[in-house]
């Protein structure tokens, strides 16, 4: 096992200062996650990362605009970032304070445009174990948020439908 790197990420997220952030050896950034749950999302960020191999897959970045009807792929494009590589520019931080992490199911949620998933610790790390897929599925769906992508339309469902049927083994 390789050791992990210590990276000081400069972010205020939810008022707290600046901390230091574990990058794991396929490059997922996690920040105030305890080694356990950042260690389940690295896992489903490199299993994410892998499904970004396949053509098909990418296409997701094509089939989503962002608020002002820019393809997510244009998105991409602009940042001169394969969309495997991207995945390591976003910061995976607990969630633990967000309503959406206390009630309901989410695995994690984000706003469009923000480089920063919150992650619903304890539920992602459980998905993550039963089901690799479901949280690499969900990986790739907050990744298209942080590219732009709002909600309502297209619900949360759709998307997630879309990206399971563009990225499934």
């Amino acid at each position: 096992m390789r050791a992990r790197r210590v990276v000081a990420v400069m972010a205020c997220v939810a008022g707290s200062a600046a901390v230091p952030a574990r990058t794991a050896p396929f490059g997922a950034h996690t920040l105030e996650l305890d080694p356990f749950h950042a260690a389940a999302v690295s896992r489903a960020v490199a299993g994410a990362a892998r499904r970004l191999q396949s053509a098909e897959c990418r296409r997701i970045f094509g089939d989503f605009r962002d608020g002002e009807g820019v393809t997510l792929q244009a998105r991409l494009d602009a940042l001169g970032l394969p969309a495997a590589d991207y995945l390591g520019r976003i910061v995976f931080t607990d969630g633990f304070g967000h309503r959406s992490c206390r009630q309901g199911h989410a695995l994690a949620l984000t706003s469009p445009g923000r480089r920063v998933v919150y992650v619903c610790a304890q539920r992602f790390q459980r998905a993550q174990a039963r089901d690799a897929a479901e949280a690499e599925i969900a990986v790739l769906h907050e990744a298209l948020h942080t590219l732009g992508l709002g909600e309502n339309p297209p619900d949360s469902f759709e998307i997630t439908r879309r990206v399971e049927a563009r990225c499934a083994p």
